[in-house]
């Protein structure tokens, strides 16, 4: 099987892929008249519906080898799911003994990446950073990152990125109308904040961070891609919220482990009618669970909560899942 998708969608396309481990590394991805060509394993009804709505098309093809063997006895399903691709680096999430045969085949097969690294342990701190160990290619750790029409530089030793939350972002920078109020809390370096902004020009978008160096990188951001209609404040939600008081239309939270803790923070930004998009992580099997929680919350600060969309984002462990719930606020 494959996905025909046109060249302006492939890498998000392929980032998906990649994510629900579908894309298949041992066969080989080709270009022809305009389009690339992914080969992928399964897919499920949803994310055949997922590739569809991203621009793709399902085939059934074959696909010559890539050469993946020189892996030797790892397997096939953690080779799909083993990297992710920032622009010009690359970082292997394989066991060290895999790292540099990968690194080979990834740096051969993406000419734009001349960087290769191991992650060196889970994301931890209240930074939500992680430590890279160089494998291969260019020593280098800063990233030139391009998504969704947007450009993005950051060191990713510093920082918290993640180029599997791409369809997100763009889920709901399509979703937001022009000129709405919004807020990003837990910006990073911008990437909610600065793609809802470039695809609404008359909105005005408060992007709020509290770690120095991404902060840093969000003002340079902000100014890569001319998005002007993005404020950036450097500070803590909590503080930060009693200056926007009743300010937003939209909020975007992207902190899956603590989100909770801000929830009144939204609130008290969320004018009437506010859309807040909450990432959350919970067990497989405690997604509505997890909403009846939210909805107590609200209607425990005197406010009317509707529930407008709830989205599995990716699976995090073998028992835990990312989750999004979209709900409205009265």
């Amino acid at each position: 099987m494959g996905v025909k998708v046109n060249e302006k969608n492939a890498e998000r396309v392929k980032r998906y892929l990649m994510h629900k481990n579908i894309f298949d590394t041992h066969l080989r991805v080709f270009r022809k008249g305009g389009f690339i060509y992914f080969p992928i394993g399964k897919a499920s009804a949803d994310a055949s519906m997922t590739i569809k709505e991203m621009g793709g098309t399902m085939l059934n093809a074959k696909f010559g080898s890539q050469g993946t063997q020189g892996l030797g006895k790892m397997p096939n399903k953690d080779i799909a799911k083993s990297y992710d691709i920032l622009g010009n680096i690359a970082v292997l999430g394989c066991k060290p003994e895999y790292a540099k045969k990968l690194a080979s085949i990834v740096l051969k097969s993406n000419k734009r990446v001349k960087t290769v690294l191991l992650k060196g342990g889970a994301v931890s701190g209240r930074y939500r950073t992680r430590k890279y160990v160089f494998v291969s290619g260019t020593r280098n750790f800063i990233a030139d990152y391009r998504e969704n029409g947007c450009s993005f530089r950051f060191d990713v030793r510093k920082v918290f990125f993640s180029p599997r939350l791409s369809f997100e972002r763009n889920r709901i920078a399509c979703a937001s109308r022009n000129g709405e109020n919004v807020m990003v809390m837990f910006a990073g370096v911008g990437p909610f904040a600065i793609e809802i902004a470039n695809k609404n020009k008359e909105s005005k978008v408060v992007a709020i961070e509290l770690n120095k160096t991404a902060y840093k990188y969000l003002l340079e951001n902000i100014a890569l891609n001319k998005t002007g209609n993005v404020s950036a404040e450097l500070g803590d939600v909590k503080k930060l919220a009693v200056k926007y008081e009743g300010f937003a239309d939209r909020i975007v939270m992207p902190l899956p482990k603590t989100s909770s803790h801000f929830l009144d923070s939204a609130l008290a930004v969320a004018r009437k009618k506010c859309i807040i998009h909450y990432y959350t992580f919970c067990g497989y099997d405690e997604k509505e669970h997890r909403v009846s929680e939210i909805k107590k919350s609200v209607e425990a600060e005197k406010r009317k909560f509707r529930l407008l969309k709830l989205r599995v984002v990716r699976p995090y462990s073998r028992s835990t899942v990312e989750i999004v719930i979209d709900f409205a606020v009265y």
